[in-house]
Formats: structure tokens, C-alpha cells, sequence
């Protein structure tokens, strides 16, 4: 016994009486079989609907093995339900999936676009066309068609055809099946063969609004929301644009001036800083170089330093080891270990070889060459004792 899909007829309908026909195992949960539903199961890039059969919630409706299957946690104690649909969770769908249909016939009549494949996801709808680029102008032109057929409020009529009349319609993909073909029409805007639902009218969308797009595999992937989606979506942009005009002490229209002020300051911030930290950089290189005497040829510079960025301490280790006969062992104490050691030009030793050979103290990883090694490891307790091993080796060298 089939079940019969309510929703095909009206999308509207929320509330119906069933019969329980058949109950399955669904992992650990129970597929319910219904002789009729009004719950949309998941396909054709619709998400299902979800609700409740007496007072089980319906938390998943998927088609297997040609039947209907209302995914619930327990057995249903009657074979007499009634089920409720989320109503709030099918106009949204029925919103977003009609705006695919009237955006996907944009497409083609303006930039001669197919659509190749087509997703609903919790917040954002996407579709890819098949075209090779795409525009800020394009983008313009194809919003502004969408929502004047939306502002148009034609009739949406979906129904079952004949071969005969199938033929005859200008339809804008071919359908997957061979029977009972059901074509959804935007009057005199689209048809496509669909098993979705959908509003009565255009103007029930609302509005389409496209937000992003991308390159993807074959074509452009567009991210785009309609109706109460996209209200929403103002809504954010909305507070966020307050937010910064606030903050920035400007109007709407002037943001993205005082965002291009400020991001040129903080550039010249930036540069400032680094020039100081560099010059700083420097001078406690020199310090240390006049703190540390040369001990049989070499100078050698081992500094465990706390709270320092590991660019500033390989900085630090470029500026000493310029002066002849130095070896810097220099290591940062923070979340983790970061250890980096360099040598002078003239200092015949291998550092790299050195640093694997106490690397295992602080369970680091890392390495480099002959002059220079760097790495880090999670045992900041052992960094002292991984040091002093260091330093010994070399004074036993």
C-alpha cells in the first residue's frame, strides 16, 4: 500500500488524520509508514519536514525502499494519528525553493545559465549555474528580474501532466522520471518537472536577495535567501551597519571611507611599531652581545625569555650571531616551548644536530640546518633543563 502524499495537492495543509499501516526499526529509532501524510520527505534538494504524530516528534522523513518513513524515538501507542507539520519550518521551504525556481529562470534568460544542481540548507540556499563569470552588474540585473516577477504575484501552479502537454511546454530542464510527471509553473516564467512544494503566488517569496558567489567545478556556486531569510539577513546587516556607525562616528554612507581611514592608520601604526620593536630588537642584541664574554673562541648566548612572539626572538637570534664567534640558544616560554638555535658564519658546529639531540627534553618537533634550527615542544617545565643540556654540550665540545 502506497501513502498518500497530501502535500502534492496543498502545501498549506498542516494538520491531517492517518492510519498507521507499518512500523520499522530505524537504528534506534522507528520508521512509521502512514496510508497518508502531509509531511514532505527529503529530496530533490529540499530538506524534510518535521513535527509531530500525536505527541511523538518527527525529527526526520526520508523515502527508502519506496516507502515513506516518519523517523520518531518511541512506537506510536495508536494506530489512529494525527499529525501536525512545523508550518513555520514549510513556508520557509516553500519560500526559498519557489525562489530557486524564479532566480534559476533569471539565470537562463539573462546570462543563458542552466542550473546544474541546487541545495537548501538551514540559513542559506545555493545553486550552481553553468556559466564562466560573473558580476556586481550581473548580479543587479538578475535581482532586479527575480523580484519583479515576485512584485508581478503571478499564480505558481504545480501539477501533473500529460506526455501530450509535456511536449508542448518550454520547460527549462528535462524531467528524471517517465511517469506521473509533475511540473511545477511560475506563469509565464518557468516550468520544471519538481516534487517540492511551493507558494501559491510569486509574491509570497517575498524577496530574493543574492549574498555571495564563487567559482566552483563546472561553473559559478551562488549563495542566495528569500522572503523571511532575507529579512533576517537585513536584519543582521542592519544592526551591524548601526554598530559601526556608532563606533566610527560616521553615517551609513560614509563606512566604508572611515573603515579605508582606519585600516591606513593602523598600517601606518603597524609599520611604526615594527620599525621600534626592530630598533629595540637591536639594541638588546648589543646589550647582550657586551654582557656575554668569548670563552675560547666562542660567545656563547643562551636566554629563556617569557611572553615573546617567536618573530621576535628569531629576529633577536639574526642580530647577535652577525657578531663573529656567537652561538644563540634562545627559547619563549609561553603556552608551549618555542625554541629556535643559530650560530655566526665562522662558528664551526651543527646546530641542527645539537638541537635534535635535546629536542626529546621538551617532547619538541623541528629541525633546520647546519646554522640555524628551530622547533617547540609541550614540556615547558623541562625548557631550563633542556637548555642547560644544550649549553653543556657545547662547553663539552
Amino acid at each position: 500500500m502506497r501513502t498518500e502524499r497530501l502535500y502534492n495537492d496543498d502545501p498549506y495543509l498542516t494538520e491531517f488524520r492517518a492510519e498507521v499501516i507499518e512500523t520499522l526499526t530505524y537504528g534506534d529509532k522507528y520508521g512509521i509508514v502512514l496510508d497518508r501524510t502531509a509531511f514532505y520527505p527529503a529530496g530533490g534538494g529540499q530538506p524534510w519536514d518535521t513535527g509531530y504524530l500525536n505527541d511523538e516528534k518527527v525529527t526526520e522523513v526520508i523515502e527508502k525502499d519506496g516507502k515513506l518513513l516518519h523517523i520518531v524515538d518511541n512506537k506510536l501507542l495508536s494506530t489512529e494519528v494525527k499529525g501536525s507539520v512545523d508550518w513555520a519550518r514549510r513556508f520557509d521551504f516553500m519560500q526559498q525553493h519557489t525562489g530557486q525556481h524564479i532566480l534559476s529562470a533569471c539565470f537562463e534568460k539573462l546570462l543563458n545559465g542552466s542550473t546544474d544542481s541546487f541545495h537548501m540548507g538551514k540559513d542559506i540556499v545555493s545553486i550552481e549555474i553553468n556559466i564562466d563569470s560573473f558580476s556586481i552588474d550581473d548580479a543587479e540585473r538578475i535581482e532586479n528580474m527575480a523580484n519583479d516577477i515576485i512584485y508581478s504575484n503571478l499564480p505558481v501552479i504545480a501539477r501533473i501532466v500529460s506526455g501530450e502537454e509535456l511536449n508542448s511546454l518550454p520547460l527549462r530542464k528535462m524531467p528524471k522520471v517517465t511517469e506521473n510527471i509533475r511540473i511545477v509553473e511560475v506563469k509565464e516564467t518557468d516550468y520544471s518537472p519538481c516534487g517540492g512544494t511551493h507558494v501559491r503566488t510569486t509574491g509570497e517569496v517575498g524577496i530574493i536577495k543574492i549574498k555571495n558567489w564563487e567559482k566552483c567545478k563546472g561553473g559559478i556556486k551562488f549563495a542566495f535567501v528569500c522572503g523571511n531569510r532575507a529579512l533576517k539577513d537585513y536584519g543582521l546587516y542592519n544592526t551591524i551597519i548601526r554598530a559601526l556607525c556608532e563606533k566610527l562616528s560616521a553615517r551609513d554612507s560614509e563606512i566604508v571611507e572611515a573603515v579605508d581611514k582606519l585600516l591606513f592608520d593602523l598600517r601606518n601604526t603597524e609599520k611604526q611599531l615594527s620599525a621600534s620593536t626592530q630598533e629595540l630588537i637591536r639594541i638588546e642584541a648589543d646589550n647582550t652581545i657586551k654582557e656575554c664574554p668569548v670563552v675560547s673562541g666562542i660567545r656563547l648566548i643562551s636566554r629563556v625569555l617569557d611572553n615573546r612572539s617567536i618573530n621576535d626572538v628569531k629576529l633577536l637570534a639574526q642580530y647577535l650571531t652577525k657578531v663573529p664567534g656567537t652561538v644563540a640558544l634562545l627559547a619563549c616560554k609561553n603556552e608551549n616551548a618555542q625554541v629556535i638555535f643559530s650560530r655566526s658564519e665562522d662558528v664551526n658546529m651543527d646546530m641542527n644536530a645539537l638541537f635534535k639531540a635535546v629536542l626529546p627534553i621538551i617532547d619538541g618537533k623541528g629541525g633546520g640546518n647546519s646554522r640555524t634550527a628551530q622547533g617547540g615542544g609541550s614540556r615547558v617545565d623541562r625548557l631550563e633543563e633542556f637548555m642547560n643540556n644544550a649549553k653543556n654540550l657545547i662547553i663539552s665540545k
